[in-house]
């Protein structure tokens, strides 16, 4: 993939949850089931009465923070992402503590966009290590083979050594209506944008009945996943890798290592 469609696709997801925040938030409120694996690899972690210090990658709606609360996990988060109002719909549930105290501390910043800059995504933290970091949702809108490895790699190099990092890959490709779908978009982006410089996996999605916007999409395979663990075992072994989510159990896989 080249540099101006990669820009080009990041453009475009910005603007696809800026435009579709509400109705977006509204469809993402349940957690995901892959997630109660992942607190009990995490289990151990809090070191005596201290919370679980947790950094979110695109943490959205706070959909995750809101699971742990309701999972009486003693917590304190970090919150990384570039849609404001997609935040701010999940904000009210920790409405009630503020200051020092609250749970979840939020930080606008454009991940991808750092990612395709060679930069830190995470620049903006004042924390520089977590017990555990998370990227749900998120891997499959980064585009390029590069720019994964770099957010795996950061989300590693922000974790302490015993830490835990842990991703989701939408293997959306993997469900015929959801992979028609996608091809359709596909097909429209290209006359709408002209020629793509796509690489394998990749594609664009819609969103409802909205055919103004799109979103960039990646179906990540067991191979690419496998790789992007391998870039980081200089410093970080696989505990776990398994999928769950939607109704089939199969919707994510995902990858779960722990910092040496």
């Amino acid at each position: 993939m080249d540099t101006a469609t990669a820009r080009l696709l990041a453009n475009l997801t910005s603007d696809f949850y800026v435009q579709t925040a509400l109705s977006f938030s509204a469809t993402r409120q349940s957690p995901w089931e892959g997630w109660r694996r992942v607190i009990g690899e995490a289990a151990g972690l809090r070191r005596g009465r201290e919370p679980l210090s947790v950094l979110d990658a695109g943490c959205g709606n706070l959909r995750f923070e809101r699971f742990l609360s309701d999972e009486n996990v003693a917590f304190r988060a970090v919150g990384v992402d570039g849609c404001p109002a997609l935040v701010a719909e999940g904000a009210s549930a920790f409405a009630g503590v503020k200051g020092a105290d609250a749970p979840v501390k939020f930080i606008e910043a454009n991940i991808i966009e750092a990612l395709l800059r060679g930069a830190d995504p995470f620049a903006a933290l004042d924390e520089r290590s977590f017990d555990l970091a998370v990227a749900f949702g998120v891997m499959h809108h980064v585009p390029t083979a590069a720019a994964r490895r770099s957010l795996l790699g950061a989300l590693v190099e922000h974790t302490r050594p015993g830490g835990i990092v842990a991703a989701s890959f939408w293997r959306f490709a993997d469900d015929a209506r959801l992979l028609k779908k996608a091809c359709a978009a596909t097909a429209k982006a290209q006359e709408r944008f002209g020629p793509l410089d796509l690489d394998a996996g990749d594609h664009l999605l819609q969103w409802q009945q909205d055919e103004s916007v799109f979103r960039y999409c990646h179906h990540a395979s067991d191979d690419e996943i496998a790789d992007l663990a391998a870039s980081c075992a200089a410093s970080a072994d696989v505990v776990a890798s398994f999928s769950a989510d939607g109704a089939s159990g199969r919707l994510n896989r995902y990858l779960v290592l722990r910092k040496r």
